[in-house]
């Protein structure tokens, strides 16, 4: 990308606005681009390596030799800048992922979240390298799920707190169909993201036969695409008498969990969800 002198900017009019490239490494998929040096085995950059294998094994999915373009800017003020330049119709973000025609990007500040936003940014990236037209609610579902260091089973502790406040008001009650409607260009809410997560992690946490119905789904939408691939709370409908309720338990279990506590019953409830999955 051609050099541009700023004026104006928050950097100094000096500063020339292009991708960093000074040092590259490569990982697998990931062709990672920085304007500062990176030692050659960083403990981030193997852990983004081995996500694709993760991803891969959970969703069922195929490998992809396409490349992904990682580009980490040292400095804040250079990154917001060479944003606000060539993408100002952005939201104000610390990173994003970029889909062209022809190439899978994301863009980075390196900063003390930069291990959780490139988890979830190079999510985005593994995932529409081989599943074009991925539902939004799925998509930002699977890179929430993700966020967090391996091993920790995609329970991201931010979502479960908004979700906690909401089932302690009792003005919520999870709904899939209103999620796989959102449009891709659709600005979502907090709650959106942590619904859309919830969803995932039941998917992928909660049984082996949820995972399958994942992984058929995934499946359907690479060979069909996501028009015409029935919908997974379609597919619910048939496997599961009440999916709403199913991941309310499962969400209290998360809670009771995370506070050394046996879920309780909810209101109207006479199973706790364990013994009603095994029932199903």
């Amino acid at each position: 990308m051609a050099a541009v002198v700023v004026s104006g900017c928050t950097v100094p009019w000096t500063t020339q606005l292009v991708l960093p490239a000074r040092h590259t490494l490569v990982r697998n998929q990931l062709v990672i681009h920085s304007d500062f040096p990176l030692p050659a085995t960083h403990r981030l950059l193997e852990e983004l390596a081995a996500r694709r294998g993760d991803l891969q094994e959970q969703l069922g999915l195929p490998g992809s030799e396409e490349p992904i373009h990682v580009f980490l800017f040292e400095s804040p003020e250079a990154f917001r800048a060479f944003v606000g330049l060539y993408h100002p119709g952005f939201p104000s973000r610390r990173a994003f992922f970029l889909e062209t025609d022809t190439r899978l990007e994301v863009y980075a500040q390196w900063g003390d979240w930069v291990a959780e936003d490139l988890r979830h940014e190079v999510t985005h990236g593994y995932l529409h390298s081989v599943v074009p037209h991925l539902p939004l609610w799925l998509d930002e579902g699977l890179a929430e799920y993700s966020e967090g260091p391996r091993g920790t089973h995609g329970v991201n502790p931010s979502h479960l707190e908004v979700l906690r406040q909401r089932m302690a008001r009792g003005d919520w009650r999870p709904d899939l169909a209103r999620l796989e409607r959102f449009e891709p260009t659709r600005d979502m809410s907090q709650e959106d993201y942590a619904e859309c997560w919830a969803w995932v992690h039941f998917l992928l946490e909660s049984g082996p036969e949820h995972r399958a119905m994942l992984r058929e789904y995934l499946a359907d939408v690479r060979r069909n695409g996501s028009g015409t691939a029935a919908p997974i709370s379609w597919r619910w409908k048939a496997r599961l008498r009440e999916a709403a309720a199913a991941l309310l338990a499962h969400l209290d279990g998360l809670l009771a969990r995370d506070a050394g506590q046996p879920p309780s019953p909810r209101p109207g409830e006479g199973t706790p969800f364990a013994e009603r999955e095994a029932d199903l």
